[in-house]
């Protein structure tokens, strides 16, 4: 997942486990396939980056705002930056200390949803930088990935405690599903076409499905160790996720059947993946081992673009206005785009 997700959790893997309604299938119609290796784009001469105010803060999660401006958490620093269009950055300080923030996303009600996971939070600042946060049920529950549900809820993985859990935006009221198998660590999650809810076990190695009744499936990645982070709704209908360990990404059908694609560069650490411009029928990830940004085409074609500050680590990537692709550099500091995707 996000850095500190990954750090906590990179020790030793657990293969991956037969789930019921598991299907592992074999290429063409599943597993693993070798085609779709495209290109890599060694200039980076679209790519335009921007340094944060604060020096080693760390951002990691990204989002364009419902006011236009990008929005992205400061791991390091307790704070929530704001990127506007004069290419200005201001900084909000989270009141939890070391709360570490992590993902953001705009919730249903236009105000910016983020996790504070060793804060045990998750909080939400307005457009003009009001923060509102509220404690989980138990603490030690590294709060993670978010997505809005189909009721209208903030749904958000509790990676400690096993758990997915929603929070409605109206009374803040949390709603707790705990997990069928025990040491899963859910990771992001993404709402799927028909309003079901899909998410990633990180050391479970396991994609999981909240059906729009309750109901909890997993399904079993074919290759063991795989720790899967992001997950997004592909243009195809399909969910799409990567496998930051295996160096792959993943896509799974609504009834289970799941095909991997390798990365065109080995120990590339795929983190985040989110569906690209409209009308385009790919995926943006990131490389965080590889210091790329990439994208993948619905049949499976990979291209890697380099991101030009060197070891910069980027982490949470999001499609903005414009068809422009927003990206973070925890390493380096900065906010990284591609004006021509």
């Amino acid at each position: 997942m996000l850095r500190r997700l990954l750090a906590a959790t990179a020790v030793v893997f657990l293969s991956a486990c037969a789930s019921r309604g598991v299907v592992t299938p074999s290429a063409p119609g599943g597993g693993t396939a070798s085609l779709g290796i495209a290109a890599h784009r060694a200039s980076p001469d679209a790519i335009v980056e921007k340094l944060v105010r604060s020096k080693n803060a760390g951002p990691l999660g990204i989002v364009t705002g419902p006011d236009g401006n990008i929005w992205f958490t400061e791991n390091l620093k307790n704070r929530i930056g704001k990127l506007d269009s004069t290419n200005h950055i201001t900084e909000f300080t989270i009141p939890t200390l070391k709360s570490h923030p992590n993902h953001i996303i705009v919730g249903p009600d236009n105000d910016l949803w983020f996790s504070e996971s060793t804060g045990d939070k998750v909080a939400k600042i307005t457009t003009a930088g009001t923060i509102t946060e509220y404690p989980l049920p138990k603490l030690g529950s590294e709060p993670g990935g978010l997505a809005v549900g189909p009721d209208g809820d903030v749904w958000f993985s509790e990676t400690f405690h096993n758990r997915i859990a929603k929070i409605s935006p109206t009374t803040g009221a949390i709603t707790e599903m705990k997990l069928p198998e025990a040491r899963s660590e859910p990771a992001f999650l993404a709402k799927a076409s028909d309003g079901s809810m899909w998410f990633t076990e990180f050391l479970g190695d396991r994609i999981g499905e909240v059906k729009t009744n309750g109901t909890i499936v997993e399904f079993a990645i074919p290759t063991a160790n795989a720790a899967p982070a992001g997950i997004a709704a592909g243009p195809d209908g399909n969910l799409w996720f990567v496998e930051e360990a295996a160096s792959k990404i993943g896509r799974i059908t609504k009834t289970g059947t799941i095909t991997e694609f390798p990365t065109t560069t080995a120990a590339a650490k795929p983190l985040v993946i989110t569906p690209g411009p409209s009308g385009q029928n790919d995926l943006w990830f990131t490389e965080s081992g590889a210091n790329n940004i990439a994208k993948i085409t619905t049949s499976g074609a990979i291209t890697e673009f380099g991101v030009p500050t060197a070891n910069s680590e980027p982490h949470d990537i999001f499609v903005g206005a414009g068809s422009v692709v927003w990206f973070t550099e925890f390493a380096a500091d900065r906010i990284g785009s591609d004006t021509s995707p």
